[in-house]
């Protein structure tokens, strides 16, 4: 049977993030090295502009060979989401492409696998970590946008997201020393978090606890930066999921780089 999956449903709930009373703990995570298989490349490419909105197909390139039977295109939010049909994977089973009908002057972000969805494995069962992939299409015109439609498929949910960094992600520059890494979500947030790091970067030397605000929109780690070091943090993981709203909706993995001023 074969497994599709075209919208992003209410996920599950990540493990419990409590010690005794309802104060949240620390959780600072080390995120394994990534061992499954990995995306490559994408057509369009990830943050393309003025994408053609005629093109019919969406491409995804993996590095290794993958299950023939399996795959996973995901949708994060209804208004962000293109109307995708089939997908078939090519004779070598590295490449994907679905069908898709796009409207133009508009901006899609596609996930190929989710936490909930991960259908898109290789040979030996190993799932490929979530991919966010976003591109706008050229023109305008203020065409409503379809929703996908599948009769397996649970509905569409719209998911967390981050609307503010303290710093900024990409940022360079930053100031080394003992600072608050801060950031804004768009809806209050239950109490608890996952601050996880990268498998190949350097995480921040935490000074002290992790914070929520009181009105659950923003979360704080005290941090000691040092100089000339380009840093990332994890905030989710596929694997820790402590950033939830209060709905219980899973904040999507969501890289966060920066880079500090080199000593003088």
């Amino acid at each position: 049977m074969r497994r599709r999956s075209f919208r992003l449903a209410v996920l599950p709930l990540a493990a419990l993030l409590f010690g005794c009373g309802s104060e949240p703990r620390l959780d600072v995570r080390e995120q394994p090295a990534p061992a499954g298989p990995r995306v490559i490349a994408v057509d369009p490419p990830n943050g393309a502009t003025g994408v053609d909105p005629a093109r019919t197909t969406l491409v995804a390139t993996f590095d290794r060979e993958m299950d023939p039977e399996g795959w996973a295109w995901v949708i994060e939010n209804p208004a962000t989401a293109p109307e995708i049909g089939e997908s078939a994977w090519d004779p070598t089973t590295r490449v994907n492409t679905a069908t898709v009908r796009l409207e133009p002057g508009r901006t899609y972000v596609v996930w190929l696998n989710s936490p909930q969805y991960l259908f898109f494995r290789d040979r030996a069962g190993v799932a490929a970590p979530p991919f966010r992939w976003s591109f706008t299409t050229a023109g305008g015109g203020g065409l409503s946008l379809p929703l996908v439609r599948s009769n397996s498929a649970p509905a569409a949910v719209a998911l967390p997201t981050v609307t503010r960094l303290e710093p900024p992600a990409g940022a360079t520059g930053v100031e080394p020393g003992v600072t608050t890494l801060r950031v804004t979500f768009d809806r209050p947030m239950a109490e608890g978090w996952s601050w996880v790091t990268d498998p190949v970067a350097p995480f921040p030397e935490m000074t002290g606890e992790a914070s929520q605000s009181a009105d659950g929109r923003s979360a704080a780690l005290p941090v000691r930066l040092e100089p000339g070091r380009t840093y990332v943090v994890w905030l989710n993981s596929a694997e820790y999921q402590g950033f939830r709203d209060q709905n219980g909706l899973v904040l999507p993995p969501f890289r966060w780089e920066l880079t500090t001023r080199p000593a003088e």
